[in-house]
């Protein structure tokens, strides 16, 4: 379900990466806030695409190398050892700082306050549900159509088309993809909680 389905192939591609980044000295906090700069960078230039609509092109490779971090910083974490609980909630806030500022720059640019409002709230509670499962003694849910990679990746086809077409309703458009696939994404992973957690007793 969802892009979640090959991220075992995609973090075996980063294999070489994560190796050269090892030997650097690079540590996963440092790639949690990479990826998080790489989404701030991301919502600043669609932003500046109300000067020239060029620079939403730019937003493309920027959330291509948000993903990229965001799976560097789990799998430096698991080899080296140094996987840690603080870590884990310093990647979750990292991961909405960026989910954040990311929809609220499209929701500027669309000029669609309400639509992006309800897709903001939509896409962070899609989250909290995940993380609520881990935290009631089941797994970190990320199933699910539209999860983070998903979102990611339809905004990296997205922006380059809202540079050389009208931009406004590929914006809309991008937010209403979100919103609705953050409704079916809930009630996917509301369901593998139910099948996860049924007949769980604290006792």
């Amino acid at each position: 379900m969802g892009m979640y389905a090959v991220k075992p192939r995609f973090r075996t591609s980063l294999r070489g990466v994560e190796r050269r980044a090892i030997d650097a000295g690079i540590g996963a906090d440092q790639l949690t806030a990479a990826g998080t700069v790489c989404a701030l960078a991301a919502g600043v230039v669609v932003l500046l695409g109300a000067l020239n609509p060029l620079w939403l092109i730019a937003a493309a490779p920027l959330v291509l190398m948000r993903l990229v971090c965001n799976a560097l910083d789990g799998m430096i974490a698991c080899d080296t050892g140094s996987a840690r609980p603080l870590g884990q909630v310093y990647n979750e806030f990292a991961d909405r700082v960026g989910d954040s500022a990311i929809l609220f720059a499209i929701t500027l640019r669309s000029g669609s306050l309400l639509l992006g409002a309800v897709t903001v709230t939509l896409v962070l509670l899609t989250s909290y549900l995940g993380t609520v499962a881990a935290a009631a003694g089941g797994t970190r849910q990320y199933v699910g159509v539209m999860g983070k990679a998903d979102r990611m990746a339809i905004l990296a086809a997205a922006a380059p088309l809202a540079a050389f077409t009208p931009a406004l309703p590929v914006l809309v458009g991008y937010l209403a993809t979100v919103a609705v696939g953050s409704v079916l994404t809930m009630l996917q992973r509301w369901i593998a909680i139910q099948r996860e957690l049924s007949g769980v007793s604290y006792r």
